[in-house]
């Protein structure tokens, strides 16, 4: 049973390094400096293109790194605010991986974007800090309802087929967050989200998929007795199914559960 998609155009898409690790950590405040460099690598992915030999990349987390258990977190982190990734960079994005096969060229220059990107390491340091001193002060407060609202964005239908059948996806990329225009700052709350929704999809079974598959059909057999347009359907059942999971009690609960066990290392807190 597929649960989830990433899009090969988001592998394309995407994109890390080495230094000396400065932390010094303040036990009344988020400031720390911890160099993306020490946890970042870049993965180049050769492909051929009539006949020519190309690549892409991507960043990753070092397999070494204290960071993997917690890993879907910055990956939502280095694949949504880094600036390397915005679609006005393409070019920027084939000019290096143009490199190849200078993979070390590539994967240096690469790897250069994230480190001088100052509001990805603000995010990154950020998420670093409650890790390496679960004592700090945490200034972000969140509530359960804004937790909510962030969450179910991730269930997102993008395509509607000519028999009304409704395609979804819960991706990192491919998802409700950039339509969303919230006012305040939520990147850490939705890389939380992120990390926490994967971690019960990642199971065998999954009572928040099963939810998300219910509400889905649902959605589509409530909106479809109307259908003036195929597109106007479509975004109808996307915002219905929005507002289902928002108030979804399995994805509530979880979500709750996977914050209790992780408090310590986040960098906010989350109030009912």
């Amino acid at each position: 049973m597929m649960k989830y998609i990433f899009p090969l155009t988001l592998i394309i898409i995407c994109f890390s390094c080495q230094s000396n690790q400065s932390a010094i950590v303040d036990n009344e405040s988020l400031e720390v400096h911890l160099a993306i460099e020490n946890y970042v690598v870049i993965k180049v992915y050769p492909y051929e293109h009539e006949g020519k030999m190309s690549a892409s990349a991507m960043p990753e987390l070092q397999l070494d790194s204290n960071l993997m258990s917690m890993k879907k977190r910055f990956e939502y982190l280095l694949m949504n605010v880094s600036e390397i990734h915005l679609p006005e960079k393409s070019e920027r994005r084939k000019e290096i991986w143009n490199l190849y096969p200078d993979t070390p060229e590539l994967k240096r220059l690469y790897l250069s974007e994230y480190v001088q990107d100052e509001k990805l390491v603000k995010y990154f340091e950020e998420s670093m800090a409650p890790i390496e001193n679960p004592n700090i002060k945490r200034n972000k407060v969140y509530t359960i309802n804004e937790l909510m609202d962030i969450a179910s964005k991730f269930f997102y239908c993008d395509k509607v087929e000519a028999d009304t059948s409704v395609q979804a996806h819960i991706c990192i990329g491919l998802n409700g967050v950039g339509e969303a225009n919230w006012e305040k700052d939520y990147t850490l709350l939705e890389a939380f989200c992120f990390e926490g929704i994967f971690h019960y999809l990642d199971k065998d079974s999954s009572q928040i998929w099963d939810s998300f598959v219910s509400k889905k059909n649902e959605s589509c057999q409530q909106l479809k007795e109307n259908i003036t347009t195929l597109d106007q359907y479509l975004e109808e059942v996307k915002l219905d199914v929005f507002e289902k999971m928002r108030n979804d009690i399995v994805l509530r609960q979880e979500l709750k559960k996977y914050y209790e066990l992780n408090k310590s290392n986040l960098a906010f807190k989350l109030i009912d």
